[in-house]
């Protein structure tokens, strides 16, 4: 079987690969077949002490992409990259934000879709969004917000509710979102609060 420094040394931007796909340097001194192996080894160990001090997936996701040349963030790159976190979308290529990649992009990370170009901001691309972070509906353009994204957006994230248009907001979805959190309500349309104040009390006597 073919090593993985044979397989990753015939792709262009391998550098960027092995940084967010290594877990030990150990690893990175095995690809000895990398031509930027000493610039590996130079921001491996550099996003590493960032990731030890912030403690952020996102962080090393971004400097990982960002410090890779641009001419070398290539399509299958980018592609990884979003992958492992979509948060990236924001340092790939315009070029490269095909439909394919922008829906990877958020479906690991739903607030990608604010990064997402406006022909591929349809209603799919939306739904992706939402169902994986539902607050991801502020991202999403007006006219795509029908009923059926609302409500997956807020039975994701009650707190999406917030986001809704007003028209929207019925009893089922100000419902959904009450049950899970009594502090939506003060999203909730007038017409729908006293519905909802009484579900909420019944929630509590449940609960005693």
């Amino acid at each position: 079987m073919e090593g993985k420094g044979h397989a990753l040394a015939r792709y262009p931007g391998v550098v960027a690969l092995i940084l967010l796909k290594l877990d030990s340097l150990e690893e990175v001194n095995a690809f000895s077949l990398v031509a930027d192996r000493y610039l590996a080894l130079r921001q491996y160990k550099a996003i590493q002490d960032h990731v030890r001090w912030l403690h952020a997936k996102e962080y090393m996701a971004t400097r990982t992409l960002e410090d890779v040349p641009i001419e070398k963030r290539t399509y299958l790159l980018c592609l990884a990259a979003v992958t492992w976190h979509g948060y990236v979308l924001w340092a790939v290529p315009v070029e490269h934000r095909d439909r394919a990649l922008c829906l990877a992009a958020v479906t690991h990370y739903g607030y990608a879709l604010r990064h997402v170009p406006g022909e591929h901001q349809d209603h799919a691309m939306c739904f992706a969004a939402v169902t994986r972070e539902g607050h991801a509906l502020v991202c999403a353009p007006e006219e795509h917000r029908d009923y059926a994204l609302c409500l997956a957006a807020v039975t994701q994230d009650e707190y999406a509710i917030q986001h809704v248009p007003v028209g929207h907001r019925d009893h089922a979805l100000c419902l959904s979102a009450v049950t899970r959190d009594e502090l939506a309500l003060y999203c909730v349309p007038e017409e729908h609060r006293e519905q909802m104040e009484a579900e909420i009390a019944r929630k509590r006597r449940r609960l005693v």
